[in-house]
Parts: structure tokens; sequence; C-alpha cells
């Protein structure tokens, strides 16, 4: 009796300490609303909040310093918002998008999941794992298309 008394006790404490327990991790769940890219506003007062946003990638640019590749998207000036991958995460990042996550989302509806930080007045999110990113897939009837072959001289 006596051990089935302690058996519940430390059951009963393991339960409580894993449920207060703080995770070191931070998530890569969608936080709640997802924020589109255009309403520059708002993520600007979401500075230093969690957040999931949505937008369609322009571009990916890397400037020749190599430091970070950044996700530019439409319908936004260039520094509005980026999405950027610090070098030293672009390898994991890479791996978990075949080897290539620029080529994985150039023209294609993403969302990103991170701390908004603020750079030179604009917010960001780093982007330093692959759990952070999802690409949406094109609704039915929007399949990519094919890209046109240059016309041929006669």
């Amino acid at each position: 009796m006596y051990r089935i008394a302690l058996l519940l006790t430390l059951s009963c404490t393991l339960v409580a300490n894993g449920q207060d327990a703080p995770t070191s991790q931070p998530s890569t769940k969608p936080a709640g609303e997802i924020i589109e890219v255009k309403d520059a506003a708002k993520l600007k007062e979401m500075i230093g909040t969690e957040v999931t946003v949505r937008g369609k990638v322009s571009e990916v640019f890397v400037p020749r310093s190599g430091t970070v590749s950044i996700f530019n998207f439409e319908g936004l000036e260039r520094r509005a918002f980026n999405v950027v991958v610090p070098k030293a995460n672009l390898e994991a990042v890479n791996a978990g998008f075949e080897g290539d996550v620029a080529a994985a989302v150039k023209g294609k509806t993403i969302t990103v999941t991170g701390t908004v930080a603020d750079y030179r007045g604009n917010p960001q999110i780093q982007l330093t794992k692959p759990e952070q990113l999802k690409i949406e897939k094109p609704a039915e009837g929007e399949a990519e298309k094919p890209k046109e072959d240059a016309p041929k001289p006669d």
C-alpha cells in the first residue's frame, strides 16, 4: 500500500511539473491569427511578438556580403517587411527544402512563424529552421503555369 501511495505521489508531481515547465525552444506552430505581409502597419505594431505572416515571395535577394538571404514580397516595398535567413542557418533551412529554399519559395505563397524584429525601422522575421516556413499549395485551378518558350525567329 505504501508503494502505491508513493508511486501515485511521484506521478502527480511529475505531471504537475511537466505542465508548468517552460519551453526553451520557440514555437513553430502558427501563432493564432495570420497576418498578411501587406499589412505593414500591423507588423510594425507586432515587433517583439511571435506571429505567423503570409505572403507571396517575389524574389530572394542575397547581398554581396552573402551574410543573409532576404525574401521580398509581392505588393510590398522591398524593405517594408522581409524574411531573413542568416548565413549561419542557411544550410539547415536549405536542407528542409531539397537543398534550395530560394528556388522553393520564389513565386509561392508562404507562411512564416517567428518573432517580429525591428531592422532599421522595418519589421522582419529571422528564419533559422525549416519548421518555421510553410509553402502553400496552389488552390485548385491555380496550378503553376509552365514557362513559355521564347518565340523563335523565322
